[in-house]
């Protein structure tokens, strides 16, 4: 039998076109949830972008018949109806406050029962209102269609082999897979460790071929184990070759580090001069997501670039760390290049709310915690990167701040899903492994965890 199929706000906020992902069955919004889509849409953020997708999307349908009565969804073979009534304090047992819209939204779903015979499940990734709807006697689920299993790709392997065959890729630079034909199929841009347990060979998959690593910095800095190394070699790579790069794992892992060095490596040389032949890009953008509202963003004072330099406040420690290179620079000499890559452009704080209608061109483009972004702005931002520009996507999985994201439907696992085996991508995946933090951070984070 047919099921209605009540939605909760947070699942249009989230996906928009949750609309079309029941099947044959009857969608229903109710009049709390049209009521709370109106308040967010003005927001430039993402929970914005999504209310005002979903008004567009509920337009086209309306215009198609009367959502009271139900209006025939052409994409599946069900209906969408809107239910402004069916709100009262009667139909909620005692305690629940018919104030609070949660509460609203529960009451048209015990309204809706009992004028059916069809059952009603309401729809909401809210913990906290399925536990509600459950203790009311309503049938809740999650919306899990935009759910995406974690991948188990890290962006590398370690093959056995024998000493022949590291000393041949040490004299040749390359090798064919076809040498490793018991191996998976690689991946495009998946590095590759070759050991016969005393010896190895650090090497990338690229261009149907397996390549030597060459030994590289990045502003001076070495890499410090093995992933590092591979986590350069796609941070230094040309945007016409690699332009996104993903950098998942733990805090403590030097990504972010490792990241401002390649930028600063292809944009900035010594002594206030830059745009010389040796550097790569224009401008060093850094975009971080942030967990509190995007409305209280424009509240922040001054003009953009004040507004935008909190945004930088957890790379400051990395920039003064790479900016002195071991030379000892006094402090204020390190806030003045600082200060300086601001006030000229060449280092530029953006809130990833403002990232709609951008085009960034000839841009080393650093977007953070990327773990806190959803589809639709994940997908913004990969595609407002223009001509010229490189974007790395850094976060951990792990640390989710944000209401209704988690591991299957986070922006950023989204993106390593999607984009794995793409020639324009390459990815790594840290673990506890990598820390580079003190003993006493290493340890305290396996004791605390």
């Amino acid at each position: 039998m047919k099921k209605y199929y009540v939605l909760d706000t947070n699942i249009l906020l989230q996906s928009p076109g949750a609309i079309y992902g029941f099947e044959d069955n009857t969608v229903v919004i109710t009049g709390t949830t049209l009521q709370e889509l109106d308040s967010k849409k003005n927001p430039d953020g993402e929970i914005g972008y999504n209310a005002r997708q979903t008004a567009r999307i509920l337009e086209d349908i309306r215009n198609r018949g009367n959502l009271i009565k139900g209006v025939k969804l052409k994409e599946t073979d069900g209906k969408l109806i809107f239910e402004p009534n069916e709100v009262s304090q009667e139909n909620l047992p005692e305690g629940f406050d018919i104030k609070k819209p949660d509460n609203r939204i529960i009451s048209s779903c015990i309204g809706i029962a009992r004028k059916t015979k069809r059952a009603v499940i309401l729809v909401t990734n809210d913990i906290m209102m399925r536990i509600a709807a459950a203790a009311c006697g309503v049938e809740v689920q999650e919306y899990k269609n935009d759910q995406i299993k974690e991948s188990s790709y890290v962006g590398y392997r370690e093959i056995k082999t024998s000493r022949e065959i590291i000393d041949d890729i040490y004299k040749k630079q390359s090798l064919a897979p076809e040498i490793f034909a018991d191996e998976k199929p690689f991946v495009a841009n998946e590095y590759i460790t070759l050991t016969d347990g005393n010896t190895s060979a650090l090497c990338v998959y690229r261009d149907n071929c397996i390549r030597l690593l060459k030994d590289t910095t990045a502003f001076g800095i070495r890499p410090q184990n093995r992933l590092q190394r591979f986590a350069l070699d796609a941070l230094l790579a040309p945007a016409e070759e690699i332009p996104l790069v993903i950098l998942r794992g733990p805090a403590g892992t030097a990504k972010t580090f490792l990241s401002m060095a390649a930028a600063l490596d292809k944009t900035y040389t010594d002594e206030f001069t830059r745009h010389t032949s040796s550097t790569s890009y224009d401008k060093i953008y850094i975009g971080r997501a942030n967990v509190s509202s995007d409305e209280a963003f424009g509240f922040l004072p001054g003009e953009l670039e004040d507004k935008t330099r909190p945004l930088l406040g957890c790379f400051y420690s990395n920039l003064e760390d790479l900016l002195r290179k071991g030379n000892h620079e006094e402090d204020a000499q390190i806030q003045m290049q600082i200060d300086d890559m601001m006030e000229t452009g060449l280092l530029r704080g953006f809130p990833l709310a403002y990232i709609s209608g951008m085009s960034i061109k000839n841009s080393f483009i650093i977007c953070d915690e990327a773990q806190n972004i959803g589809r639709s702005l994940i997908r913004d931002i990969v595609t407002r990167c223009g001509q010229g520009s490189k974007l790395v996507v850094l976060g951990d999985t792990n640390q989710i701040d944000v209401p209704f994201l988690d591991k299957t439907n986070s922006g950023l696992t989204y993106l390593a899903h999607n984009m794995k085996g793409s020639t324009k991508c390459a990815q790594i995946t840290f673990t506890e492994k990598e820390y580079v933090r003190s003993a006493l951070a290493t340890e305290a984070l396996s004791r605390l965890d």
